[in-house]
């Protein structure tokens, strides 16, 4: 197996204090030229997206006229549109038109923890009548999870350890640098 050399970095790299303060400075210049190119980026996308909005508002307040009238049409002629095919698609030529069942939902009225409630007591109720089917059923409805309270372990670090699959290690060390000035000019670029 041949190795090859690990290709040198081409960076310009302070050889003085100064100079690192000096690249310090110019570093916080590009960060706020980035600033201000982003931030007249989101002005422009915003400026366009207004137009957008405003060009395409009288196409959509006409297409949902014609959805409503193409709407009221099918519905009332429904039968002569699908007949007795048992299907929910009829093809007008220039489109179809559809039918469509929206799948069924769970709603939930009143704070949960009493409709918990209210199921542990129907499902004791059915045991109470020796209907185990019924009360398993009933429980089937509350889902109960247990997972690891990594916030608590970091707190207890100690004892955490002591639990066989977990450790607690430090997530490292990280480089950074923070010019000064720099949230100050970049706040006055976005006034």
């Amino acid at each position: 197996m041949v190795k090859g050399k690990a290709a040198a970095v081409n960076v310009r790299v302070p050889q003085t204090k100064e100079e690192a303060a000096a690249m310090i400075a110019e570093y916080g210049a590009a960060i706020r030229e980035i600033s201000m190119i982003e931030l007249a980026m989101l002005e422009s996308l915003a400026k366009v997206k207004k137009q957008a909005e405003l060009d395409s508002e009288q196409h959509s307040k006409k297409a949902v006229e014609l959805f409503k009238g193409l709407q009221i049409y099918c519905e009332a002629n429904r039968q002569a549109l699908l007949g007795n095919t048992g299907l929910k698609t009829a093809d007008l030529g220039t489109g179809k038109v559809s039918w469509r069942h929206k799948p069924a939902k769970v709603t939930l009225s009143g704070d949960a923890d009493e409709i918990v409630e209210r199921i542990y007591a129907k499902a004791q109720a059915a045991l109470n009548r020796d209907d185990a089917v019924a009360a398993l059923s009933y429980k089937a409805f509350i889902r109960t999870s247990a997972t690891v309270d990594k916030e608590n372990m970091l707190k207890n670090a100690d004892l955490a350890r002591t639990i066989e699959g977990v450790r607690i290690g430090s997530s490292g060390e990280q480089f950074e640098i923070e010019p000064f000035g720099a949230n100050a000019e970049i706040s006055e670029a976005a006034e």
